[in-house]
């Protein structure tokens, strides 16, 4: 592979070695820039935010219809606070 010109060297977030400044992925040691949260981030907000709710709302009133409302909620509550806390561009190894 060719070495980037130096008026179009970028350095890579993760170990430091030039690149180009328009790659998705490093040469050197594989990193890629990855966009939104993945998978398994929006899985274990979204199942962290049922859980909670649904303990929440078992401490407060007995294990009812109301529990599975308050879980819905939770499982989305997560999935959005991981929408929105994953939501920027990163570079993940």
């Amino acid at each position: 592979m060719r070495k980037p010109e130096a008026n179009a060297i970028a350095l890579c977030p993760v170990c430091r070695q030039p690149m180009r400044p328009t790659s998705e992925k490093c040469p050197s040691c594989g990193a890629e820039r990855h966009y939104g949260p993945r998978v398994v981030e929006s899985a274990v907000c979204a199942f962290a935010g049922m859980v909670l709710l649904a303990a929440l709302s078992t401490l407060l009133l007995p294990i009812s219809l109301w529990t599975i409302m308050f879980a819905a909620i939770g499982l989305v509550a997560g999935f959005l606070f991981s929408h929105n806390r994953f939501s920027g561009d990163r570079w993940l190894k």
